[in-house]
Parts: structure tokens; C-alpha cells; sequence
């Protein structure tokens, strides 16, 4: 990846081509570049932040009281226990001019469902059986059986949400163009990528639900924490990305930028552990079991990440529903570690590699140095092994960071005991673990309108996560939002960017 340094950031924001006469661009910074921006086919935060701006969804969450509404769709309802309609609003296009209709609401949901097309987020909405267009602006989507959650799969969240497609576009430029070109219906249109450099987007003035009130927005990949630091302070950024704990002080000192929390829906961070793709010791439980008591996640979260996140063992919000509360993972006890690792045949320890990601989380290459160090305590020799995020990306994809790997699930939008379905069925698109139990659970959790019964079933499934420990045990950590004073604007839930409502002072 050709780096850039600060000295070059002024140049690539006249580069991004704002006219004199108008405000310099709002420039993003981001900890990474996308690998692609087709909304379908990633599970990436730093291609989700410009995607939210291009993209809609047919539902949306009110920002207020987190209640769906409607969005692309007028209204909806449950026909039956299988059918839910849609109504669309009339009029919309996509940025191409193309009509948005009940054939593109098709096309975009059986897109993901397609096995060939491999969209990551496709095992969220496979109980989808087929969409039906009733007329231009009314679609039916009929599902195998009770969904109870489609509706939210409708609206913006991480992977397994459906983003609305251009059909004939797409069917123009291919999967390939529409990659490094998108077009939808969002509240700004696509104007150029640069990789590695800048991505540029400008207003749609024909947006359905107003014109934004900020006319060009440039993404910028900076993986290096001091140079994203750097260009807000200098004023040659105006939104930051994954602000290091150790950088808050900085920033509020500053007089030219401020600091914003985001804590609600943060994301879901987990060490996910194989138990079939490489033989060694981590296919037996009670080894991930003695991996887990090895790692102290309280001081990680005290020291390493300064206070910002709390342990959550299971790999679910505190807030969502299915959430068991009486839950208590496998608590650091080095010695009851070692036991197990006695226990197993490994009293002499053995090696094992982690892969994390170079800053796609808060800290994170420190976090995994931690549990390597206490996990050497017992007697593991772990290597940590960094990678660039586009090359995480890819590999993860192709399930090649093996035996270990960092990720996170974010659950916002969602709030649900499904977030479980998304981090460890094995059918998931990132899982390397297999427990056919676990996968009988989520999906009769999955299948049943029955709240109670969806809560029994979600808290079963905790207790096999448990016995299984498929997971160095998961913690949330808050997400922290670098702001220049002359933009307006709050995070929403989670690290979700929505600039719609962003305005300049």
C-alpha cells in the first residue's frame, strides 16, 4: 500500500476537486481502505462508512427511539406467517436515472441469496424462499418459515443487511464495475476512487428525502494512528475514525477538533479459534477452555484500552434481546488453565500463531500482544501476525488466518440474539468452527415469531458457546469519534457513519 504522508493531504483535497467558490470537501479519515464497495459483497467497515452514504435500505432505525420506519419502503406488514409485504415509495431513482421498483427490491434480495454471487451476509437472510413483484411498486418477500427478523435485515446494520441495487447497471458494468463504481439511491452519489489515495462522493440533490446539506464528501485510507490524529489537528481532516484511547486528551486540548463517544451497539470483538481447518491442540475444548482462563480481559480493557469497552465473554450485547444475563464465561484463572492443559496432553505447552489486523479495532494489535504475553504464562507460545486490512479482509474471506483470528460482529441495528447466527454458525461466511448443535439451536431460534420460545433458544445456544469455547472470550469496546469544530454532527449507534445529517458551522 503506497503510504501518504501529511504533507500530501492538502494536495489530494484540491486533487478531490472542490470548487473555489464553495467549502473545501468534508474530508473522513479512515483506518483503512475498502477492498470493495459493492454493499453486497463485504463484511468491512471501511467500505460500510462510504456505502451508507451511496446505498439505501428500505427500512431505517428512527435515530430518537431506534424503532424501524420506513425508508425506500412506504409501509409494511406480515401477511402471514411467511409473507411480509412491502410498499414502496413511488418516484425514487437511482443515481443513474434508473427506477427503483419492486423488480430491483427482487433482484437486490435473490443478488445476495445467490450461492454463486457469494455474498458474505447471505446465511443472515437465507430463510428468504423467493421474492414476489406484485406490481411496480409492491413486492413480497415469502420466507421458508417465520422470520421474525426480516424487517430488521432491511435496514442498515453490518453484513447480512440488504442494500437496494441498480439491476440494470449492474447487468451493464458486471460485479467487477459495479465494485469500484456503485450506483444507489443514497443520499450521495459516487464520483471517483483512487485507491489508496481518496474516495470522492457529491451530494444527490434528488435525494427522496432532501438534498444533504454537505456537497462533497472525500474518504480518506490512513492506516498510521498519529497521521489520522495529525490531519484533524492540522485541520486537513474533519472526521476520524478509530481514535486511539492514548489521543483523546490531545484532541480536546487542541481548540480545533473534540471528541465523541459512541458506547451503545459498539462492536462485538471476539478471538475466533478453529476446531477442523488446521489440526493442533485448539480442536479440543478443554485447550480453548485453558486458552480463555489464560487471558485476563478485565486488565486488557483497563490498561490496554484504557477503559473503553467491557467484557461480555459471549460474543453478544448486554442490550439485545436473547441476552442471558446470568451467563458467566470462563474467568481468568492461570492455574485452573494450566490444569487443563495437563489434562489434555499438552502440559508442555505449544505453539500457536494470532492474527489481528493493523488498527481495523480499537488497539487491536496491543490487545492480541496481551493475550499472547499472558497466554505465555501457561505455557502457549503465541505469535502474533499483523496484516494490512485489505489483506486481513481477503484472508479472513477465504478463512486462511488460521488457527486464530481477531474480528468483530456489529450488532447494531440489530440488538437481537441473531447476532449469534452471524459470528459462529458454521455456514457463516467467516466461521472456522464447527458445533452442528450450536447450528440446530440458532436456526430454531431463527425459525419461531414466538418471542419466549426465541429467548429459551438463544440462551441454550449461550450455554453451548460456553462448553464449546469456540472464542477467546468476547468483550465491546466504545467507539471514539475525532470531530473538526467546524462540522456538525453526532454519531449514531455504534460506529455507523450517517452524514446525511451532517452540516457545516
Amino acid at each position: 500500500m503506497r503510504r501518504i504522508t501529511l504533507g500530501a493531504l492538502a494536495l489530494v483535497v484540491l486533487a478531490a476537486g472542490a470548487a473555489p467558490a464553495q467549502p473545501r470537501p468534508v474530508i473522513v479519515v479512515q483506518s483503512g481502505e475498502a477492498a470493495t464497495l459493492d454493499w453486497h459483497m463485504h463484511c468491512d467497515k471501511n467500505a460500510h462508512e462510504p456505502d451508507r452514504q451511496i446505498f439505501d435500505t428500505l427500512l431505517r432505525r428512527d435515530l430518537k427511539t431506534l424503532k424501524l420506519e420506513g425508508n425506500l419502503a412506504d409501509s409494511w406488514r406480515l401477511l402471514n406467517e411467511t409473507t411480509w409485504q412491502f410498499k414502496l415509495r413511488r418516484g425514487i431513482k437511482f443515481h443513474n436515472g434508473e427506477p427503483l421498483d419492486a423488480a430491483a427490491v427482487k433482484y437486490s434480495i435473490e443478488r445476495m441469496l445467490n450461492p454463486k454471487q457469494g455474498a458474505p451476509g447471505r446465511t443472515s437472510i437465507a430463510t428468504i424462499d423467493h421474492v414476489d413483484v406484485v406490481d411496480a411498486s409492491t413486492v413480497n418477500v415469502v420466507t421458508s418459515k417465520p422470520f421474525p427478523l426480516l424487517p430488521v435485515r432491511m435496514s442498515p446494520g453490518h453484513c447480512g443487511t440488504v442494500g437496494i441495487v441498480p439491476p440494470k447497471y449492474i447487468e451493464q458494468v458486471g460485479d467487477a464495475g459495479f465494485a469500484v463504481k456503485p450506483v444507489g439511491t443514497g443520499p450521495y452519489r459516487f464520483v471517483e476512487w483512487v485507491k489508496d489515495e481518496r474516495l470522492v462522493l457529491e451530494a444527490n440533490r434528488d435525494y427522496h428525502r432532501g438534498a444533504p446539506a454537505i456537497e462533497r464528501l472525500v474518504f480518506r485510507p490512513v492506516p498510521e494512528l498519529t497521521t489520522r490524529v495529525a490531519a484533524l489537528l492540522s485541520g486537513q481532516a474533519d472526521l476520524v475514525s478509530d481514535v486511539p484511547p492514548d489521543q483523546v486528551v490531545k484532541i480536546k486540548a487542541s481548540g480545533v477538533a473534540r471528541t465523541e463517544v459512541s458506547t451503545l451497539g459498539g462492536f462485538v470483538i471476539m478471538v475466533k479459534m478453529t476446531n477442523y481447518l488446521m489440526p493442533g491442540p485448539w480442536q479440543d475444548a478443554r485447550v480453548r477452555r485453558a486458552i480463555n482462563h489464560a487471558i485476563d480481559l478485565d486488565t486488557i480493557i483497563k490498561t490496554v484500552l484504557e477503559g473503553h469497552g467491557q467484557v461480555l465473554g459471549v460474543p453478544l450485547e448486554r442490550e439485545a434481546f436473547g441476552f442471558n444475563p446470568a451467563m458467566k464465561w470462563w474467568g481468568y484463572d492461570p492455574e485452573r488453565a494450566k490444569a487443563l492443559l495437563r489434562e489434555a496432553g499438552y502440559a508442555g505447552g505449544f505453539e500457536m500463531t494470532l492474527h489481528a489486523p493493523n488498527r481495523r479495532y480499537m488497539n487491536d494489535i496491543e490487545v492480541m500482544q496481551a493475550m499472547a504475553g499472558m497466554l505465555g504464562k501457561v505455557g502457549i507460545k503465541a505469535t502474533v501476525q499483523v496484516w494490512e486490512q485489505s489483506v486481513y479482509t481477503t484472508k479472513w474471506r477465504k478463512r486462511e488466518l488460521l488457527p486464530a483470528y481477531m474480528t468483530a460482529w456489529g450488532g447494531a441495528g440489530l440488538f437481537d440474539g441473531d447476532l449469534l447466527v452471524n459470528s459462529l454458525h458454521s455456514k457463516s461466511a467467516l466461521a472456522i468452527h464447527k458445533n452442528e448443535a450450536l447450528d440446530k439451536v440458532l436456526e430454531d431460534a431463527q425459525g419461531t415469531n414466538d418471542p419466549e420460545k426465541r429467548r429459551a433458544l438463544y440462551f441454550k445456544a449461550q450455554e453451548i458457546i460456553f462448553e464449546d469455547a469456540p472464542i477467546i472470550k468476547a468483550y465491546q469496546q466504545a467507539h471514539i469519534f475525532g470531530i473538526s469544530n467546524r462540522l456538525d454532527w453526532k454519531p449514531w449507534i455504534d460506529n455507523m457513519l450517517f452524514l446525511y445529517d451532517a452540516r457545516l458551522k
